[in-house]
């Protein structure tokens, strides 16, 4: 309805809350505007209402959610003489009716504690030691007469995984690794190295003794394996110990 047509607010004001369905109390609860103040608007009790910035902030409000003009309705009613006037700042306090943003520094405070939590979580591993295992061979040192052999185990907590620390061997999703090497008549020694970028690494160094079928007897008892797999038995009396690893055997 426009305000240029001689229905007093009142009757408009109460016209469409009645259209619109709505109850004061809901009315007051969306708007923020008291009860008394709405029912004062309802009876035409101007006087009753706060002053000029206020008043017109509820037109205003009370516009947005009822569908009318607040602002053409508040100059109908200034005009009219029948609200307070407070002046030439006839406007709304600064925030008054807008939630202020939080100051930027407890933004800045909660993310550098979210990175403090992310970090106490991840530096281990970040920085911690990769865990190593050799599955196979299952023993050290490992006798077989076969001239290729499968080194496999499993890798942690590691950004690379070398042979020889020169191979870069591939590792699988799970952690599960394997590497194919080729075997010389007598020992051949291979290092499996774990590494972090940040961090340390772990080693297992492996001992095989290839011992082909008919060639010289090494100074190790061995059972042979069967010639259709690539894989040996552990030897029985080894002459030499292990050498000293920072990984572990399965």
């Amino acid at each position: 309805m426009d305000p240029e047509t001689t229905t007093p607010f009142e009757q408009f004001f109460a016209d469409r809350i009645k259209e619109r369905g709505i109850s004061l109390k809901k009315l007051a609860d969306v708007t923020g505007i008291t009860p008394s103040h709405i029912e004062s608007l309802l009876r035409g009790d101007f006087e009753s209402m706060p002053s000029a910035p206020y008043f017109r902030g509820y037109l205003l409000r009370l516009g947005q959610e009822l569908n009318f003009d607040g602002e053409e309705w508040w100059r109908q009613l200034k005009k009219s003489g029948l609200v307070k006037n407070s002046g030439s700042a006839d406007t709304l306090p600064r925030n008054r009716f807008l939630r202020q943003s939080p100051p930027k520094y407890l933004w800045a405070i909660g993310v550098a504690v979210l990175l403090v939590i992310y970090f106490a979580f991840q530096a281990p591993h970040i920085f911690g030691r990769p865990t190593l295992t050799v599955s196979f061979p299952d023993s050290n040192p490992y006798t077989t007469a076969s001239s290729t052999l499968i080194l496999s185990g499993t890798v942690t907590n590691a950004d690379a995984l070398y042979l020889n620390d020169t191979q870069e061997i591939t590792v699988a999703a799970g952690g599960a690794w394997e590497e194919t090497v080729l075997l010389g008549a007598g020992p051949n020694p291979f290092k499996v190295t774990a590494k972090k970028f940040l961090g340390g690494e772990a080693s297992i160094t492996e001992n095989i003794l290839y011992n082909p079928v008919g060639g010289a007897a090494l100074p190790t008892s061995t059972v042979q394996p069967p010639s259709s797999t690539p894989t040996g038995t552990a030897s029985s009396t080894p002459t030499s110990t292990s050498p000293v690893s920072t990984g572990t055997r399965q």
